[in-house]
């Protein structure tokens, strides 16, 4: 039989059950984080009604780590996309387990692109919400993180598992002319520019093109646009 080239931790797959988190139930501290104050709030209520203490909330990456090094807390719940500080997403994650690196974050996400969400869970990422999810699925993923298990909620797994794309050991390999696609794309410019940009033809950058968006499980424009916007770099990771 074939070695799959996929590993699924069980974690992922199967989150804690709602009984587990009653019996194992212990005092825990959260900083929340999100640029839209219905969602800090909303998270806030639904938090404490789970009887876990919200020790801050920021409306930022800048305001959320200056949080961070005033306040301890024992998991931090953000949004991934917060521009208006100019500090979010990816370098945001990457700021705060520097600084913090023992501390668990839980993200929420407004993408379910499979390889964003693959990416976060590679870069270390205890828990992924997408805004629909369930209220008891907020309390959920913050006390498996603070477990040092991982959660995904419900929808966002069914889009991993979809993809076979929930824990990649290594990101996907591209070629450098799909690297350089990429980067165009990302830069805004169009299958003909990039094709004369490259000395190529349009014909062969529209092939390297789909073959990047099968390596990285992206479905569709839309996805591509997604990943691109989250991380700028066609490997999945921030320069």
């Amino acid at each position: 039989m074939k070695t799959s080239r996929w590993r699924v931790p069980s974690a992922v797959l199967f989150p804690p059950t709602v009984a587990h988190h009653r019996q194992a139930r212990v005092y825990l501290r959260a900083i929340i984080a999100d640029d839209h104050p219905i969602i800090l709030k909303g998270a806030g209520v639904l938090l404490r009604a789970a009887q876990i203490d919200v020790v801050g909330e920021a409306t930022g990456g800048v305001s959320l780590l200056a949080l961070l090094q005033e306040r301890a807390c024992d998991v931090v719940l953000t949004d991934l996309t917060m521009p208006d500080e100019g500090l979010d997403g990816p370098e945001l994650l990457e700021r705060i387990r520097r600084a913090h690196p023992q501390l668990p974050v839980v993200v929420l996400s407004a993408t379910a692109s499979p390889s964003v969400l693959a990416a976060l869970l590679r870069q270390g990422v205890r828990g992924a919400l997408d805004k629909t999810a369930d209220f008891d699925e907020v309390a959920a993923a913050v006390r498996a993180a603070a477990g040092n298990q991982t959660y995904v909620s419900q929808h966002l797994r069914t889009h991993l598992q979809a993809r076979d794309l929930t824990h990649r050991d290594v990101p996907a390999s591209l070629s450098q002319g799909e690297q350089e696609v990429l980067d165009g794309l990302r830069r805004g410019l169009n299958i003909n520019a990039i094709a004369r940009q490259r000395g190529r033809s349009p014909k062969t950058v529209s092939r390297q093109k789909s073959d990047a968006m099968r390596k990285l499980g992206l479905a569709g424009n839309h996805e591509l646009h997604q990943f691109l916007s989250t991380y700028p770099t066609a490997s999945g990771e921030r320069h």
